[in-house]
């Protein structure tokens, strides 16, 4: 079609060609200036520049920024690295190419688009962008876009650590054996990272730790140090007793960058309703605002709990977000989380429904299968309901049984309740049986209490069994 059309130019005038050309290029070019020219690229552009010059993978900052400049637009992040990364940046080509590289499928690991990625990834590295190295070398020890290979992998990660970078040096240790327990910290080669200050190490030594002195010594070690992993421990750990003090390591841990931090903070931010009064009793005041920018930052750097919070509230139209189940599945297909059981079993039900994509059944039936099988309570229920209807599958209530009787084994005590109800209903290959019924609704009265049996009242007086995600 192009070899047409620049024929057709050529043909009937230069000047005609000229004028496509430039229509053609138009829209790139106005998308790549229109993020430029806005107010805050330039501190955006600053940050991922610290960051090369640092060697650092941290994009918290530079996340945060774009979410403040585009009030949570979750687009705009792509489009600001390929701006930054067009004009040079290391650290938005290797956020790019690493998004890419992210839960690839086994049978497309020697792809050609694979290999072209893994191409960029190793041009960053040659370049001496040490968190590129560190991605080389674990593609080079995978073989993932290259073929695997063990020595060119090890001289990657030796080439990382001689730049004296903590998380390589951290890496090398854990990947040599050398940091396999909390005793290792007397080694000559750890105890030099822990004198040099690396808070990698230290706070992987505090999660070695089996004493909770230790443990606790540790965390305060690797917090001095820097690490904002260990800032956000130790507020996780003073969070009952001393919830003025873990407020202030949480705000510690969210100025580092730490995602967790983000989401715990996002969390007290967005109790407008006071529901949690631990967050009134540690001071955290309600600013919804900023709660939500904190959310969409840790769930662009890959944090599971802030994509499953903002999917399931775009869903339902919670959090005053508006109800949205595009924007609700682009949550859920993470690209570095889209394979984990809770992200799988979500787009199963938006693909089983058409919420957000386009509707496939059979797909959807795949991935809550999948789930399932590995004793996803969730994608358990969600499949139960759907071989008790029959609707989307062959029929089959004593197969929706079994799923049920899995997911209440596994943690989920309302599938007693689901299966009382299909048990009293009866339906394909599962007679009709009150008695037993009621036997399944006393063992979900154990955890749910009266609840149990109002959940039992309202699937009888509707008639009907639809789980919701």
């Amino acid at each position: 079609m192009l070899n047409k059309l620049f024929r057709f130019c050529v043909i009937f005038s230069v000047m005609w060609m000229s004028v496509l050309s430039a229509a053609m290029a138009a829209p790139a070019a106005d998308a790549s200036n229109a993020v430029t020219s806005h107010p805050k690229y330039k501190e955006f552009y600053e940050i991922l520049q610290k960051q090369v010059k640092e060697n650092s993978a941290d994009f918290g900052a530079a996340v945060f920024c774009i979410m403040e400049a585009t009030d949570g637009d979750e687009q705009a992040v792509d489009a600001w690295m390929k701006a930054a990364a067009k004009q040079g940046n290391l650290a938005a080509e290797h956020w790019l190419t690493n998004i890419a590289l992210s839960e690839i499928p086994v049978d497309k690991v020697l792809s050609p688009e694979v290999r072209a990625t893994y191409q960029r990834m190793a041009k960053l590295a040659d370049k001496g962008f040490v968190p590129s190295m560190l991605d080389a070398s674990m593609c080079l020890r995978q073989g993932i876009g290259v073929q695997k290979n063990e020595a060119a992998a090890n001289k990657m990660l030796t080439a990382a650590c001689k730049t004296g970078d903590f998380m390589a040096r951290t890496h090398w240790l854990v990947s040599t054996g050398r940091m396999e327990f909390f005793s290792s910290r007397n080694k000559s080669e750890v105890d030099s990272e822990i004198k040099r200050g690396n808070f990698y190490v230290i706070f992987r030594l505090s999660n070695l730790a089996s004493a909770p002195n230790d443990k606790m010594e540790w965390l305060k070690k690797a917090a001095d140090a820097g690490s904002p992993d260990a800032y956000f421990a130790l507020s996780a750990l003073n969070s009952a007793k001393h919830p003025k003090e873990s407020r202030e390591l949480l705000e510690e841990a969210v100025r580092r960058h730490n995602p967790e931090a983000y989401f715990v903070m996002a969390s007290g931010l967005l109790d407008v309703k006071g529901e949690n009064p631990s967050v009134r009793e540690a001071g955290i005041q309600p600013d919804p605002k900023r709660g939500i920018l904190l959310l969409k930052t840790a769930a662009a750097l890959g944090h599971l709990r802030s994509c499953l919070s903002l999917g399931h509230s775009y869903l339902k139209g919670l959090l005053d977000l508006p109800q949205d189940p595009q924007k609700a599945y682009f949550y859920f297909n993470h690209p570095k989380l889209r394979n984990t059981v809770a992200m799988a079993t979500a787009r199963g039900y938006m693909l089983l429904h058409g919420l957000g994509v386009q509707q496939d059944s059979a797909a959807g039936i795949k991935l809550l299968e999948d789930a399932a099988q590995v004793g996803h309570p969730p994608a358990s229920i969600i499949l139960a309901a759907e071989y008790f209807s029959g609707k989307r599958v062959k029929a089959d209530a004593r197969k929706a049984a079994q799923l049920l009787t899995d997911a209440a084994a596994t943690g989920a005590p309302q599938a007693y309740v689901y299966l009382a109800y299909i048990t009293a209903k009866g339906g394909e290959g599962l007679p009709a049986d009150s008695s037993m019924a009621r036997s399944y609704l006393r063992l979900a009265s154990l955890d749910m209490g009266d609840k149990a049996q109002e959940l039992y009242g309202e699937l009888l007086a509707k008639d009907s069994w639809e789980p919701e995600l």
